[in-house]
């Protein structure tokens, strides 16, 4: 794995991981690791001669941290049955984006997530029968991708295998479904809507129906591929997605905005828990400030909920410094002042203008969860609180919002 460009301090560290876990294990690092992808918008795709998508530049972010000098000529772009079967038998082979489900689960080695993804029925608005029940599907002709999630999870749902048609084109099944030969198309959601918007005669008379899994995108490499190497790409994905750069925002946030808007999400956490645990914060803080701040930076319960992670608190000082953090410590020390989500909203700012002005208050913006892959809308309520060191602090937590 010969690098042609500068390795950061974070690849030097990796690189040093592989060789000493190799040697410990005893496993031999690739000479060449095979990279395929197919047609798959927004997350791997062609465009003007060109591989783009989520999951490209995330790869190539991966790979560069690395010291693997991936050119995207070297990508393999094959329709998905083909690469799907390549990547089952090939030792060596890294396949995306896949979708991660039980049925999948021991076929390969999983890198991920790298985005939330739904599978769904696709059907025409004039159809006479919708398939919103399992007792429906079996009256169907669904169509779908060989060797697909879509194909799998139709099965799963119901569908007798001799009423399935199987295609390696999408455009052909969407063409099947707007001439009434199939009822229904299996497939991802968001990958779907965009092939019916720049393929379909008439893409308004097409329409989601049903959701059949909702999951999460993997990069999904052979079985026999070094486990080193998997858990080496895995350690740099999550870095890219924790690392705040110099204008606030990761390498990863980044990479989603240029695709996908962001997400509501069905969250786990109320307004008045939230509320409570800034509180019980500020009283911990004005009690003792340094025990507290270093509980906060250990993640320790309840600053970060042994339950539920996403339930975290973090601090700011009035300079917009943060001075503790439960979910990601690396934060801690940063100033964030000017620090932009990715529509360019200054919400560090923002809080702690607003906790100076009023005291307390909530500020929405757009954030990444640490659970599920993405970007959300997110809120957070602050409070501003003395310190037992004489200073003052901006205490907050939030949580990610419904859809309004």
């Amino acid at each position: 794995m010969k690098s042609s460009r500068k390795i950061s301090c974070y690849g030097l560290a990796v690189l040093f991981f592989l060789l000493v876990t190799s040697v410990a294990t005893g496993e031999t690092l690739p000479g060449d690791l095979k990279f395929i992808t197919e047609q798959y918008p927004p997350y791997n795709f062609m465009e003007n001669g060109q591989l783009k998508g989520i999951s490209m530049d995330l790869l190539e972010q991966i790979t560069g941290r690395l010291g693997i000098a991936l050119k995207k000529k070297d990508v393999s772009l094959v329709p998905w049955e083909e690469g799907y079967q390549r990547t089952l038998k090939r030792k060596d082979t890294l396949l995306f984006s896949m979708t991660r489900t039980v049925e999948r689960e021991k076929k390969f080695l999983w890198v991920g997530p790298i985005s939330p993804t739904r599978v769904v029925l696709f059907t025409r608005k004039d159809m006479a029968l919708h398939p919103t029940s399992g007792s429906a599907l079996k009256d169907l002709k669904i169509g779908a991708i060989r060797d697909d999630i879509g194909e799998q999870l139709a099965v799963k749902a119901g569908v007798q295998k001799k009423k399935l048609t199987l295609s390696s084109k999408t455009g052909d099944l969407i063409r099947l479904l707007e001439d009434g030969k199939i009822d229904a198309w299996a497939y991802e959601e968001t990958a779907g809507k965009w092939f019916i918007k720049h393929e379909a005669a008439n893409p308004d008379n097409i329409k989601v129906a049903r959701v059949l899994f909702e999951g999460e995108l993997y990069y999904a490499f052979n079985r026999k591929t070094s486990k080193v190497v998997v858990t080496a790409f895995q350690k740099a994905l999550e870095e890219i997605k924790k690392e705040k750069s110099a204008d606030g925002s990761s390498p990863y946030e980044k990479i989603f905005d240029r695709y996908l808007k962001p997400r509501y999400i069905q969250d786990r956490i109320s307004n008045e828990q939230v509320i409570r645990l800034v509180d019980l914060t500020t009283v911990a803080l004005a009690a003792d400030a340094p025990a507290t701040m270093k509980k906060i930076n250990a993640g320790e319960h309840p600053y970060r909920n042994r339950e539920n992670h996403e339930m975290y608190v973090f601090v700011y000082d009035t300079d917009i410094n943060m001075t503790a953090h439960g979910d990601n410590a690396t934060l801690v020390g940063k100033n964030f002042r000017g620090k932009k989500d990715v529509e360019g909203k200054a919400f560090r700012d923002a809080i702690v203008a607003g906790a100076l002005s009023t005291g307390s208050g909530w500020e929405d913006y757009i954030y990444t969860s640490p659970k599920q892959s993405g970007l959300y809308y997110k809120t957070t309520y602050y409070k501003l609180v003395k310190g037992s060191d004489g200073k003052t602090y901006i205490v907050c937590a939030g949580k990610f919002k419904d859809q309004p």
